[in-house]
């Protein structure tokens, strides 16, 4: 697994890098400011911003955990 999703709370997931193609990934996508933060697991976003990125992420051919929880 390159990268996992985790969520923290309703509408907020956790991106926590788990290999070194998952790092380099996210430092095309994220300026060099956030990539503390990023790679520390600091980082969270939104369903909406998540949905994008994993998408983006397995289409570059990362390996991304991730489970979508359906709101009721």
């Amino acid at each position: 697994m390159d990268l996992i999703a985790k969520q923290m709370e309703p509408g907020l997931i956790q991106l926590v890098p788990n290999s070194v193609h998952a790092v380099f990934w996210l430092q095309t996508h994220f300026p060099k400011t956030e990539w503390d933060a990023l790679l520390n697991c600091q980082a969270a976003f939104e369903d909406a911003c998540m949905t994008t990125l994993v998408a983006d992420a397995r289409c570059a051919g990362l390996n991304v955990d991730w489970e979508c929880t359906v709101r009721s």
